[in-house]
């Protein structure tokens, strides 16, 4: 099977980009809630924690351009499927994992 192949994009897990809060920010914490909708509906994922989450540029510590260069944008969480489709935002990705059900 070749990278093109649809059985193998199929089987490819989707990269969820998240920040250094991880799973364990507070309550509603965006990265938080994706990866609970990502488990609750039983979608295997890797996961990279990318950078420092501030939402604010100057209150972050560190660059963003690694996370630009993999997903073509600073947001934060940011979920790359099989096929190199990127979504940015808690609420585009929650659509998502609904319309996976």
């Amino acid at each position: 099977m070749s990278a093109g192949d649809p059985a193998t994009v199929r089987n490819e897990k989707p990269t969820l980009f998240v920040c250094h809060g991880d799973d364990g920010g507070p309550w509603g914490h965006p990265c938080k809630r994706v990866q609970e909708a990502l488990r609750a509906a039983d979608i295997d994922y890797a996961k990279v924690i990318a950078a420092h989450g501030a939402p604010l540029p100057f209150l972050r510590k560190g660059s963003r351009e690694t996370l630009r260069e993999q997903t073509g944008d600073t947001k934060l969480p940011a979920l790359r499927l099989a096929d190199g489709t990127v979504l940015t935002h808690s609420k585009a990705i929650l659509a998502w994992v609904k319309r996976q059900s």
